[in-house]
């Protein structure tokens, strides 16, 4: 079994993960999690027709994995499972060998440890991001309802977790700025890129983009459907979620789906503190964040 590592907050409220050489996963006892070692990147054989669906948590992986499997479809309806059947760093070997074409898979690991027979067959890549305002306070809600993780700990206590990194899948700052960097630097891959809230605001124009990125075709009618069907009411109310997994009186997995959420939540010395950390550690990309729409 990988070896686990309790993460103190400042408060000392605790979060147990697992170190894969310096880089933490959830200990949820997936079937990848068996072996001592654990490595995607070498093990994984892809094929030609995958797609890889990347980001950090929180960041709308349930919505557009739904949208891309209706596109591959060509009907919008949800899928019975959970995207979890999919997430590469829960999956065995043997269990990511069966799945079948396509393969529509998801992670939230950095580009480096993707499998390197992805990189070589250049299979696309949906990267999707949203403002790590809104995402930390998601992230919170997620850490504290799963029974999973047994923790407890307060907003101003998981504010500075989520600052330093000290969590599963680490620093929101470090993983964006692994990507951008490794979409800079591999301008020939096929890459996409969905922001959370242009989706909010223009999602039938957004996921015109994403069917042509795909290639797959469409019509006016599909892409309606589609977006009436992702619409995030229809999901919480239909799509199948194993309560047993979260505390009482907890949202699920499908809590509220906005954008500027976190204005309810942040105090104004939280929201300056967080936006001095940004600008420290953001100021060499240039990027299009919107906290609010």
């Amino acid at each position: 079994m990988m070896p686990r590592k309790n993460l103190l907050d400042s408060e000392g409220k605790c979060m147990t993960v697992l170190d894969v050489d310096g880089f933490y996963l959830p200990d949820f006892n997936f079937p990848s999690q068996e072996n001592d070692v654990w490595s995607m990147a070498d093990h994984y054989l892809a094929r030609d027709d995958d797609v890889l669906l990347c980001n950090y948590p929180k960041s709308g992986t349930h919505w557009v994995w739904e949208i891309i499997q209706m596109l591959h479809t060509q009907k919008a309806e949800l899928i019975e499972h959970s995207k979890m059947k999919c997430m590469m760093e829960s999956l065995s070997k043997e269990a990511f060998d069966s799945l079948p074409s396509p393969r529509i898979l998801n992670t939230h690991v950095y580009f480096s440890m993707l499998p390197k027979d992805s990189l070589r067959r250049k299979c696309k890549i949906v990267y999707t991001v949203r403002n790590p305002k809104d995402v930390a306070v998601s992230y919170y809600h997620h850490h504290r309802g799963l029974c999973l993780y047994n923790y407890d700990g307060s907003w101003d206590g998981y504010l500075n977790r989520f600052l330093e990194g000290n969590l599963d899948y680490m620093s929101w700052f470090d993983t964006i700025q692994n990507w951008y960097r490794a979409i800079q630097e591999h301008k020939d891959y096929p890459i996409h890129v969905i922001h959370y809230e242009d989706m909010q605001q223009n999602g039938i124009e957004e996921i015109r983009k994403l069917a042509n990125f795909l290639e797959k075709p469409y019509d006016e009618k599909l892409l309606k459907d589609i977006q009436d069907k992702c619409q995030f009411q229809v999901m919480q109310k239909d799509k199948f979620t194993i309560k047993s997994h979260w505390k009482e009186n907890t949202a699920g997995i499908f809590r509220e789906g906005k954008v500027g959420g976190w204005k309810k939540v942040f105090t104004v010395a939280q929201n300056e503190k967080f936006d001095k950390f940004f600008q420290e550690k953001m100021a060499d990309l240039n990027l299009d964040i919107k906290f609010t729409i």
